[in-house]
């Protein structure tokens, strides 16, 4: 059964500031150049609490990135910046974005909580594996602020009526919202509390047979997981909010859940495939090669082979072609995942093991141009244009227990950090 947890949130208080202005996305998709424009875009930003900006002089424990982060939480909360609702609640999110193919959608979501538990022993089902450095960053963000500042996002199946339901309570008067910009064009925000316990427990009732599915952010899941393990052997008796991790939790069959794909380039290296026929050469008999003019244009078309092929589309100094081979029965639902096929079969073709995966023998983009354009000038050997995992693939590998190949998804547009902090 799936529960989300009420949360006396901290959230900006609108009466101070421009809401828009003082998000930020998750920390993990921010360059160092957008970084100093979200500097710059309001001094309230929530980067400077969740993404803080190193110094050359820093002293680790005295003046660094966790030290400031506290400082700045402690001072908007003091100046009325930040303020904490009396009541506990969830939080009604409208998510309003222009999609890559031009359309404007809304997603409504649900930011709450649940028990930071090991994978193990938690109701979240994962799809992927993480890296250390990330989560000894957030851990120690975690232990100067006592705040969860970035949701982790959660997809729920099986909740007949609860999209309906959250319409309604989004006709009401938001609490607070803004518009800011996204990574593709404009993007609006409004939130609602949901505090009255009659609703909340209607909620409730109707999210209660779904399954809760990580979408984004296993990293701060994991760590806000160790977190409260931390505090347990602490034997903190009064530390009940630090059980918890803050979510963020949307329908995984919304037509605005937008899954984008992440295409691959091959960096250049010794004894890799240097065309088309050579790569498909080494490939045997199961893969075909068709040469094509446009590879962009190819990319778009790749849907229409999912039922029945894998392909891809080869970007080879000598040209671009498809590469496709018929789908057969997989071992396991990650096996069946085009770009577990592509892993396997065909980047192990170019002489790439998995080992080398983990030391970047690849680059990854979510601009198929820059993939063709990086095999054009040079920077990369060979490159391959994929189509976007759906989440009912996700869902169905999270399902078996197994993982999918590192960067398989990108959910957009992603949550904005700052739209609640869960004090701990």
């Amino acid at each position: 059964m799936a529960c989300l947890h009420p949360l006396r949130g901290v959230r900006y208080n609108p009466e101070h500031i421009r809401v828009g202005g003082a998000l930020a996305p998750p920390y993990d998709v921010i360059s160092p150049a957008q970084r100093e424009e979200l500097y710059g875009r309001d001094l309230r930003n929530v980067v400077r609490i969740d993404f803080g900006r190193p110094y050359p002089d820093d002293v680790a424990g005295r003046s660094d990135v966790y030290t400031r982060a506290t400082a700045h939480l402690q001072s908007w909360l003091e100046l009325g910046i930040l303020v904490r609702d009396e009541q506990p609640g969830l939080y009604l999110v409208a998510h309003e974005f222009v999609a890559p193919d031009g359309t404007s959608q809304r997603r409504l979501g649900l930011v709450g909580r649940v028990p930071a538990l090991p994978w193990e022993r938690s109701e979240v089902r994962p799809h992927e594996l993480t890296l250390r450095g990330p989560k000894e960053d957030r851990l120690a963000l975690l232990r100067a602020t006592r705040a969860q500042t970035s949701p982790v996002w959660l997809l729920w199946d099986r909740a007949p009526g609860l999209g309906a339901r959250l319409a309604e309570i989004a006709e009401g008067q938001a609490l607070l919202g803004g518009r800011f910009d996204g990574e593709v064009g404009s993007e609006k925000v409004l939130v609602w509390q949901v505090s009255d316990g009659a609703v909340l427990a209607e909620v409730g009732a109707l999210l209660a047979p779904a399954t809760l599915y990580i979408a984004d952010g296993h990293h701060r899941f994991e760590t806000m997981a160790a977190y409260a393990a931390e505090r347990r052997d602490a034997g903190d008796a009064d530390d009940a909010d630090s059980q918890f991790a803050l979510v963020y939790a949307s329908d995984a069959d919304d037509t605005a859940l937008v899954v984008l794909p992440i295409h691959r380039m091959v960096r250049p290296r010794p004894g890799l495939p240097i065309s088309r026929e050579d790569l498909l050469a080494r490939l045997g008999g199961a893969w075909e090669l068709e040469p094509v003019a446009d590879p962009v244009a190819s990319l778009a078309r790749l849907g229409e082979r999912r039922a029945a092929e894998h392909a891809y589309v080869l970007v080879a100094p000598d040209g671009c072609a498809v590469l496709r081979r018929p789908r057969r029965d997989a071992g396991s639902r990650r096996d069946a995942l085009d770009v577990s096929a592509l892993q396997a079969e065909v980047i192990g073709a170019c002489g790439i093991g998995e080992s080398e995966l983990q030391e970047s023998a690849l680059d990854y983009t979510r601009n198929p141009a820059e993939a063709v354009e990086a095999v054009r000038d040079g920077r990369a050997g060979l490159a391959f244009l994929v189509s976007p995992c759906t989440s009912q693939e996700v869902m169905a590998v999270a399902d078996a227990r197994e993982n999918m190949p590192q960067k398989s998804t990108y959910f957009y547009p992603k949550v904005p950090t700052g739209l609640v902090i869960s004090p701990l």
